[in-house]
């Protein structure tokens, strides 16, 4: 099982945020290159399989990759929203990477894949792995009040992770996300979050909000 998080650096400048580039520039990280599933991002709460049938250059819409099988690998990208990556070795190797976002957040891409996953018997909670981050803190992310999207956070973000200041709302996305985790089983012992801002520690990260349009951080998992 191999999962890397690629920030920001020479490879990714170059990259700008394509997926076949970004692997294709890896190449002297991890040789032996395999069929890449890396879905069109929409901020939404689709799972992709990864399999040949999902490899570049196809690239269905989704906001998740599952890996299940050797052969194959699995991408996305991201520049303030966050990663969560789930993995396990039990029942058999399993990985899931997450692109969650304030929509994914707000739309709770995290518990939902848990669930697609508990409920099925594909995976055990108590044997599962989560990691958080690196995204934008809350310091840095607030949305407008009176928007369809901040009304739908104000509904579904726990308060303690809401900070409201004259017309802006301050979202705490990275809790949130732990909290969506242990609300589907896992506990706060198996879920480690990454000590980085990507607005803050903007000389490691890439962030949209301070200005990076294309280019992003890869996040990259096969199963060996």
């Amino acid at each position: 099982m191999d999962i890397r998080l690629f920030l920001r650096g020479p490879a990714m400048d170059e990259a700008r945020g394509d997926p076949f580039l970004s692997r294709a520039l890896l190449g002297g990280h991890i040789p032996d290159a395999l069929p890449l599933t890396a879905p069109r991002q929409v901020h939404g709460t689709e799972i992709i399989y990864a399999s040949k049938e999902t490899a570049l250059p196809y690239r269905p819409p989704g906001d998740g990759v599952i890996l299940r099988e050797p052969g194959v690998e699995g991408s996305l990208r991201f520049a303030d929203c966050f990663p969560v990556t789930l993995a396990s070795l039990f029942p058999s190797p399993w990985i899931a990477l997450l692109h969650s976002g304030y929509k994914g957040v707000a739309l709770n891409i995290s518990g939902k894949t848990c669930a697609k996953l508990f409920n099925s018997g594909a995976a055990d909670p108590s044997r599962t792995w989560a990691w958080i981050g690196p995204g934008i803190s809350q310091n840095h992310y607030f949305r407008k009040k009176g928007e369809s999207w901040t009304d739908r956070g104000l509904e579904t973000f726990h308060r303690d992770n809401i900070n409201e200041s004259g017309d802006a709302v301050y979202f705490d996305l990275g809790n949130e996300i732990r909290r969506q985790l242990e609300g589907a089983g896992l506990g706060k012992d198996m879920i480690c979050t990454v000590p980085l801002c990507t607005f803050r520690d903007y000389d490691v990260c890439y962030s949209y909000r301070r200005g990076d349009l294309e280019s992003r951080m890869f996040l990259l998992a096969r199963i060996d």
